[in-house]
């Protein structure tokens, strides 16, 4: 690289310029990946880490509470989807934290909490899964025992009617001991029993199964007596009692299912209590979790913002760099510029004082040499064309008198030509407006085919909408009839229906009466009884009024649909018979649409044809017009020519003296 040159400098400058450029824009792009390095972090790793932390939070939470849901169904049939829910909120708690263990962990921090919650989370299934069976058994046996409770009430009501009954019917002192013994005893273990149902805690239960034990001796005791003293009121009885010593005593019986009821539900509450526990655990450590993912972020967030101050910094710093080399630039090359400037801009200036005889003086290899050089040639040369112009300059003189002369013969031959042309302007023009008039009435008649046309369009097009609704209407009235029929259907169903309620009021009549009898039987005792029977009958005789009454309204209801059905289809037929003359009219409106589109299509090519003629005439009159214009133009640039002549002549004159004026 030629160094004496300015430009070789110029380039040195700006390189150097772009060197402390390329500089700062690598240390900014440094700056730059570093905190986008952190920025993406922070979005594909903090983000994630702390939104899909809040959702293991709410997954264990919707456990929980499906969980509580689960607990607080009393029906074993409502149990399976409950359950398939917890089950299907497990699935999707392991699936979440499945997430972060495809995620990379520089630190190993995030896998020891992961396997913190794991472990946690693994635990409380297994507890989940526990109380979800004993749950289930609990209903179960809950249920069960319901059953039991029930048989065990109906035998000791049963039992004491008998033996009431055999106190009444026995005459022996020792029998109507043994028989008074007996109840005695049955009445306290119907306490016992009551009092065992009422107990829920596990203690109390266990403290009342050592006073069963002593209740079953005595209670044996007081059968073996009633066995031994009325033999043939125990057989009536022995059945029953066998029973109750089952539902009251043994290891199925309803007592002892009640009682490991209890001790279920207390398994069970001591279970939640550490679910419960484990849940705490869990929440608390997918919470550490969400704070060491928050605080990851945080920190990137601080590297991010220091490494951004640095950036500006630096930036600072080299942008004060390149104005300082710009600025030095700058100066060593308007330095290089301005003397050899100065001695052109000396030079230049004698020439525009029309003095060609200065030279520039400047040899130095550079640019500024180059254009001094190039400078005096131009001088050389314009010194040369000045003197040729002062030998053609008079030449040009004659030249503009001979050019006078020719243009004044061409302006009288070109007034002749305009004179000739206006007059065939104007037999063009009154062509031009009988075309037009005969182009008008055609384009009206054109008009009012097209209007004809149209009005026809719109009345095809809304006999079409006729026949479409026409038709829709008709399917609308027979879907109207399909339903009638159901709802006459319906109406038959109905009157089964009333017929099954009829027969359950006359069953009910009947078990009125019957209790009515058995109240009477019973005396004073029955007289409740007696009452409810009497309300019961009446009910009775109320159902069967209204069964009646709403029969007679559906037989009323099923006239009023037959009559209805035979009203619509006499509305299809009319309606079909419409159809048939709208298509009628259809086909009568296609033929004059037909007759109209080819009316109009005539009137069009009439219409163009006039306007073809039209157009060709006014072509023929423009043509004209322009030639008019043209002569005209012509004749106006003649005169301008010869004006221009003389001031050819009066240029030429100048053009001398303005050649004398310089110095060579």
């Amino acid at each position: 690289m030629n160094l004496n040159l300015i430009v070789s400098r110029v380039y040195l400058g700006f390189f150097t310029i772009i060197l402390t450029m390329l500089i700062s824009a690598g240390a900014l792009l440094n700056s730059n990946h570093k905190v986008s390095a952190n920025m993406e972090f922070m979005l594909k790793q903090s983000a994630p880490f702390i939104l899909r932390s809040g959702e293991l939070t709410i997954n264990y939470l919707n456990i929980d509470r499906s969980m509580m849901s689960y607990l607080s169904t009393l029906y074993p049939e409502d149990l399976e989807p409950l359950s398939q829910s917890i089950h299907q909120s497990m699935q999707d708690f392991q699936t979440k934290l499945a997430w972060f263990k495809e995620l990379p962990d520089p630190d190993h921090r995030i896998g020891v909490f992961i396997e913190k919650i794991e472990s946690t989370a693994e635990k409380t299934f297994q507890d989940i899964n526990m109380i979800l069976n004993d749950y289930k058994a609990y209903l179960e046996t809950k249920d069960k025992n319901v059953k039991q409770r029930a048989l065990l009430q109906s035998l000791i009501m049963q039992i004491n009617n008998n033996l009431l009954e055999n106190l009444a019917a026995e005459n022996q002192p020792d029998a109507r001991q043994s028989i008074e013994a007996l109840l005695t005893q049955i009445g306290l273990l119907v306490g016992e029993v009551n009092e065992a149902f009422s107990l829920q805690d596990v203690i109390e239960t266990r403290a009342l199964e050592r006073r069963f034990k002593i209740r079953k001796t005595r209670l044996d005791k007081a059968i073996a007596t009633f066995q031994s003293a009325s033999p043939s009121f125990f057989r009536q009885s022995e059945t029953p009692l066998k029973l109750l010593g089952q539902q009251a005593f043994s290891a199925d019986g309803a007592v002892s299912r009640h009682i490991a009821t209890v001790e279920l539900y207390d398994q069970l509450t001591e279970q939640q209590s550490d679910v419960k526990l484990d849940i705490d655990a869990q929440l608390k450590n997918i919470d550490d979790f969400s704070t060491y993912a928050t605080q990851i972020a945080e920190q990137r967030y601080v590297e991010s913002t220091d490494q951004a101050k640095e950036s500006v910094i630096t930036l600072v710093i080299l942008s004060i760099a390149s104005v300082v080399i710009a600025l030095l630039i700058g100066i060593v090359i308007a330095t290089m510029i301005r003397r050899p400037s100065r001695r052109l801009q000396r030079v230049l200036g004698q020439v525009a004082e029309k003095d060609l005889s200065s030279r520039v003086n400047y040899q130095t290899n550079n640019e500024f040499g180059m254009l001094s050089k190039a400078v005096n040639l131009v001088i050389d040369d314009l010194s040369h064309i000045i003197h040729q112009m002062r030998s053609t300059a008079k030449q040009l003189n004659h030249a503009s008198l001979d050019n006078q002369q020719t243009s004044e013969e061409l302006s009288l031959a070109i007034a002749e030509q305009t004179s000739q042309t206006a007059l065939t302007a104007t037999a063009m023009e009154e062509i031009e407006y009988t075309v037009k008039d005969i182009s008008e009435s055609v384009s009206e008649t054109l008009s009012i085919a097209t209007i004809a046309v149209n009005g026809s369009n719109s009345g095809q097009v809304l006999m079409q909408k006729n026949v479409e609704l026409l038709n829709h209407l008709s399917q609308r009235l027979r879907d109207s009839t399909q339903t009638i029929y159901q709802l006459e259907g319906y109406c038959a169903g109905i009157e089964s229906i009333l017929d099954i309620i009829s027969n359950i009021s006359s069953q009910t009549n009947l078990l009125a009466l019957n209790a009515a009898i058995e109240a009477a039987r019973a005396g004073e005792q029955g007289r409740g009884f007696s009452v409810v029977a009497d309300e019961v009958r009446g009910l009775a005789e109320k159902t069967t009024a209204s069964t009646q009454e709403i029969q007679s309204k559906i037989e009323q209801l099923q006239q009023s649909s037959v009559l209805a059905v035979k009203q619509i289809s006499e509305c299809v037929d009319d309606m079909e018979n419409c159809i048939i003359q709208t298509q009628d009219v259809d086909a009568s409106l296609n033929e004059v649409h037909i007759n109209l589109n080819k009316i109009e299509e005539r009137s069009h090519k009439i219409s163009a044809s006039t306007e073809q003629h039209q157009f060709a005439a006014i072509q023929v009159k423009e043509n004209i017009n322009k030639i008019q214009a043209l002569s005209h133009q012509n004749m106006i640039r003649s005169e301008n020519l010869a004006e221009q002549s003389k001031a050819l002549e009066q240029m030429a004159e100048y053009q001398s003296k303005l050649t004398s004026s310089f110095k060579l």
